[in-house]
């Protein structure tokens, strides 16, 4: 993340590919809530929760913050607890 992008302008969304189409999660909750600023910070934790669901594929989606047109993250990770 940098000074002029990379955060999430939203709080972004959890999406799965089923059949080749990306849906929306539901039941999604974000720990801690996500700020949508430069306040996302680096290096930050943020674990998102939602009901249980199958596909074959799994995003994040929102829009860029900053002057920037990016996002970044730095490791995704998904399980089933």
């Amino acid at each position: 993340m940098f000074g002029d992008g990379g955060w999430f302008s939203s709080t972004p969304r959890i999406q799965v590919r089923r059949d080749g189409a990306w849906t929306d999660v539901t039941g999604q909750t974000v720990t801690p809530a996500y700020p949508t600023s430069p306040a996302a910070g680096t290096n930050r934790t943020y674990v998102f929760d939602f009901d249980t669901t199958t596909g074959d594929g799994v995003r994040i989606i929102g829009g860029s913050g900053g002057s920037q047109t990016f996002t970044s993250l730095a490791e995704l990770e998904a399980c089933h607890r």
